[in-house]
């Protein structure tokens, strides 16, 4: 059985290479990202919700997320536990899809 968790990391957010790190810090370890949510306020800071799992089993959760937690720009990690996530829906009326740089439709 693959092993879950989810964190949660306040950081401050001065350019987009902020969420490159922490996928970097979770890929050194070989772990798997599951999904990323992540909001951005006015202030500078923001909030990101992700699901790290341990797809092969090498035991790298708990090095992982004390590692991240050390990072420039990251005030801090917690672990979710017991969190449910249920997947967003959105609404739409029309869209424009892209293919090798030319709008297909």
């Amino acid at each position: 059985m693959t092993q879950e968790r989810i964190i949660k990391i306040e950081a401050y957010y001065r350019d987009p290479g902020l969420v490159e790190r922490i996928a970097a810090n979770f890929r050194r370890f070989w772990l798997d990202i599951g999904w990323m949510h992540m909001e951005a306020e006015e202030n500078g800071t923001c909030s990101i919700y992700m699901s790290i799992y341990d797809r092969s089993k090498l035991g790298n959760l708990d090095l992982s997320i004390i590692t991240l937690s050390k990072m420039v720009d990251i005030d801090f990690v917690e672990e979710l536990e017991g969190a449910r996530y249920n997947k967003f829906e959105i609404e739409y009326n029309k869209s424009k899809k892209y293919e090798w740089g030319v709008v297909s439709e």
